[in-house]
């Protein structure tokens, strides 16, 4: 909801095309939010494994893609906590 909420503020600074993209953009992942909210674990569990064996690329790419994000978070995180130790 927090992207579709702040759409029309994309499309005021950075004009229609850009707004048009974040609204299909929040609409997707409210989306995925949704269905993922209505599965249970087991569900989940067998949907993703599923998705690795029928598309084995896509999947490592995302693994790659998530495991960069997480290492720039927490070296992120690290260089903060090093920020507030020498105030």
């Amino acid at each position: 909801k927090m992207v579709g909420d702040t759409a029309p503020g994309i499309e005021e600074r950075l004009g229609t095309e850009d707004g048009y993209y974040a609204r299909r953009a929040a609409g997707a992942i409210e989306n995925v939010a949704n269905t993922i909210a209505e599965k249970n674990p087991d569900e989940l569990i067998e949907d993703t494994r599923s998705f690795v064996r029928n598309s084995p690329g896509i999947a490592l790419a995302g693994a790659a893609v998530v495991g960069f994000v997480v290492a720039r978070l927490v070296k992120s995180g690290l260089a903060n906590n090093d920020d507030e130790d020498e105030d």
